[in-house]
């Protein structure tokens, strides 16, 4: 465990300036990106919002039914 620190520290301490350079565009893109992800992950939600419900309270779906205790097809 104290290897990987201190080579850790070495890369950090042997690390130049990269002088690189970020235009103003890239905050906005990056803000982009997530709004976009947040969209989607909303709308899959939307779309199955049923069913993460009933995964998540364990309930199961009720099954039709089909005519009385002795099987005769319901009385209108």
């Amino acid at each position: 465990m104290s290897r990987r620190i201190l080579l850790t520290l070495l890369v950090l301490l042997a690390c130049r300036p990269a002088y690189a350079y970020l235009d103003p565009g890239t905050g906005s893109l990056l803000i982009q990106g997530l709004l976009a992800t947040l969209a989607a992950v909303s709308a899959a939600l939307a779309a199955f919002w049923s069913q993460i419900r009933r995964f998540l309270t364990g309930r199961r779906r009720a099954k039709p039914e089909v005519g009385g205790r002795d099987g005769d097809t319901p009385r209108s």
